[in-house]
């Protein structure tokens, strides 16, 4: 009879010497996931190395640069309970009480520690520091989702890989830069973030604390709530563990408790955005049916852009499809379907459900921006969230198709591989941030990119413009409406430009247009008034400065504008109405303190440079009466006054351009040519001299 086998136990010392190696293993592991992790983010300050000082671009200057509101701390509150505190066009009041907070905090923090709180630097350090955020929380929640599949120390290398792969994307740049487009980076880092906390901890999903994260996110941007549709899949696939594709094997009670509650919460945070979301927002876009079918080709060019991102657009001169049967169209239904019956088919067997899941995710962070017609059919920055999903599809399918080979292959050969790919997305990640430096680099690559875009043709034409170039700005305004002829905003920069090239009738026409394409935007009735201010038109001026505020109090320029029209006008007690509530909205306004000095007083400007002038003795005071007794239409006598100045000193150019512009406002072209050479030859880089000149040169032809 056979003894029966007895089980061998190891002894103490064995288990303490197998105890001894992993915890060494694992040590090690963690000493090279930190070391790459170093090298990682030299690479993401290396490519981000030059995007501190970038400008501002596009929607910054409505929501940051002309936002009265963000300019005070103790306007945060009114973020939460006012949409019209977001933006200074009423046509963007959307609910998105983070991103005012944010930048708000950041405009002290400029202010504070750079004595100009419109410091660039500043926001995009924020920005910056919540993407590094982000960054650590996709590890957590990448590896969390692979544990089961892949051995502990192939997911976390796996899982880090994707971040890599994400964190120095090109097409990041297009939101990092663009600073009020850190809605997106703010939503999907605490949309992350709630993943993670439901991810790593039973008692914050058992109390719903990850609902915590998701909220600030949706305070962020509404898009952070697809974070429902996304946990139902996350739960089907990795905690169920079922397919897509099997219905029956789902465990319905199981998902309505985990789920539901999401959904409900949701919901309501949902309708309460809404209801607080402002009357006249208007995401400003086509009608729906063409914008929905033109959708799955630009799903097509986002996958595209993922894997190879050389075609990036600030402004793209995509248009909707006109009808459904465009072979165009045709081609996107079909990407459309053949991808996510990928996703869909990922899902039945364990091993490819990552790359499922990083599929749906994708188009369920698309969907906000695909059922919405926006203004633009397709934009760069939209795919900062959903970017995501294909990160984590991307590097595990890579992962799945290369681990029979992976024991052939040196870890420190697939270190170097990863930092070589890396490197070469980091390098056009610098290269993004050079096209962001500046509006005018900006704008030129969008009309090189995208030449049928009216927007972009006028944004460039703006550059020329500031820098006096008018005809060159005039050209690129006209190409622009080639293609936009109903564009209100480029109607309203051509009556600007009309107006600074001495053709205020013509100016007046453009204003007026633009009027009618869109009544409700208060940025056409602030340059209007400017325009009607400088010819002296100053009761209608007032009328459409007075306008432009009913539609946004929170525009600083049209606030500063009126005060100086009505201290011209000698309107102090409306004067001072203006300036108290100027100073309500932005405590301390210099300016606004300065005009309530002045309606207190009850002295006009043309008073207080007359006495000012005959006290001082000095050029810079006669210049300033000269300016004075133009803007009061008093032009000979702006003559005068800068004559005197110009008999203190010289060479100063500024008076010889105001005896210019007076000449020219009195017919006498000749005499003005005169004063504007002069003018010209002191300084010969100055527009206003240049264009006033010009002026000169134009009347003169006319004769």
């Amino acid at each position: 009879m056979s003894k029966k086998p007895t089980q061998q136990t190891p002894s103490k010392k064995t288990r303490t010497i197998t105890t001894n190696a992993l915890s060494a293993t694992a040590s090690l592991q963690r000493t090279r996931l930190i070391g790459a992790s170093v090298v990682l983010l030299l690479l993401i300050l290396a490519a981000y190395s030059n995007h501190w000082h970038n400008s501002f671009h596009f929607d910054d200057y409505h929501t940051i640069e002309n936002n009265a509101y963000i300019r005070s701390l103790t306007n945060i509150p009114s973020f939460f309970t006012n949409t019209e505190t977001f933006s200074s066009l009423p046509g963007h009041g959307s609910y998105r009480p983070m991103v005012s907070l944010t930048l708000a905090i950041d405009y002290w923090l400029a202010q504070t520690f750079s004595g100009d709180g419109l410091h660039t630097s500043w926001y995009h350090l924020d920005t910056f520091v919540f993407f590094l955020l982000q960054g650590v929380l996709m590890f957590f929640f990448f590896r969390k989702i692979l544990d089961n599949l892949a051995a502990p120390n192939r997911s976390a290398w796996i899982a880090f890989a994707a971040t890599a792969f994400y964190m120095v994307h090109p097409v990041l740049a297009e939101t990092i830069n663009y600073i009020i487009a850190r809605s997106d980076s703010l939503s999907t880092c605490f949309m992350v973030m709630a993943f993670v906390v439901y991810q790593y901890s039973p008692k914050a999903r058992k109390y719903f604390l990850y609902f915590i994260p998701l909220l600030i996110g949706a305070f962020a941007k509404p898009t952070a709530l697809m974070f429902a549709p996304m946990l139902l899949v996350y739960h089907l696939l990795f905690e169920q563990k079922v397919s897509l594709f099997s219905p029956k094997s789902i465990g319905w009670r199981t998902l309505m408790k985990t789920v539901m509650p999401v959904f409900l919460f949701e919901a309501i945070v949902y309708v309460f955005m809404k209801r607080m979301e402002a009357h006249t927002f208007d995401p400003g876009g086509y009608s729906l049916y063409h914008y929905l079918i033109t959708q799955p080709l630009v799903v097509g060019r986002y996958v595209g852009q993922f894997f190879l991102p050389t075609s990036l657009s600030a402004d793209t001169d995509w248009q909707p499809f006109q009808s459904i049967l465009d072979p165009s169209c045709i081609a996107g239904f079909l990407f459309l379907i053949v991808f996510a019956g990928l996703g869909l088919l990922a899902s039945r067997t364990s091993n490819w459900r990552p790359v499922s899941f990083g599929i749906a995710f994708f188009l369920l962070a698309l969907i906000p921006t695909t059922v919405v017609p926006l203004a633009e059919v397709t934009n760069d920055h939209r795919v900062f969230f959903p970017y995501v999903g294909l990160a984590i599809a991307l590097v595990w399918t890579l992962y799945l198709l290369i681990q029979p080979r992976l024991v052939k292959i040196p870890a420190a050969a697939l270190f170097l591989i990863g930092v070589l790919l890396c490197s070469g997305f980091a390098f056009g990640t610098y290269q993004r941030n050079i096209v962001w430096y500046s509006e005018e680099s900006l704008w030129k690559d969008v009309t090189e990119k995208s030449p049928h875009n009216g927007r972009g043709m006028m944004n460039y034409g703006l550059i020329f413009m500031a820098r006096g170039s008018y005809d060159t700005a005039n050209f690129y305004y006209t190409l622009g409406l080639r293609s936009a002829p109903n564009y209100s905003v480029l109607h309203c920069n051509m009556g600007v430009l009309q107006s600074a090239m001495g053709h205020p009738d013509l100016a007046d026409s453009f204003f007026q247009r633009g009027i009618l394409l869109e009544p409700e935007n208060p940025e056409i009735y602030h340059f209007y008034g400017v325009s009607l201010h400088k010819y002296g038109r100053n009761a209608v001026a007032i009328q459409n400065f007075y306008k432009s505020l009913t539609l946004s109090e929170s525009n600083l320029e049209v606030r500063h504008a009126l005060m100086e029209v009505l201290y011209d006008q000698s309107r102090f007690e409306e004067l001072k109405q203006v300036a108290d509530r100027t100073l309500q909205i932005v405590p301390g306004d210099q300016q606004a303190i300065h005009f309530a000095t002045l309606a207190a007083a009850g002295k006009s400007a043309l008073q207080l440079a007359a006495e000012s002038a005959a006290t001082l003795k000095t050029p810079e005071a006669y210049l300033d009466l000269s300016l004075r007794y133009y803007q009061a239409r008093q032009f000979q006598n702006s003559i005068d006054a800068a004559r005197t100045a110009l008999s203190l000193r010289p060479d100063y150019a500024e008076a010889y351009n105001n005896i210019c512009a007076a000449y020219n406002e009195l017919g006498n072209f000749a005499e003005g040519k005169k004063a504007g050479e002069e003018a010209v030859r002191l300084k010969p880089e100055d527009p206003l001299a240049k264009g006033n000149l010009a002026w000169s040169l134009r009347g003169l032809m006319k004769r």
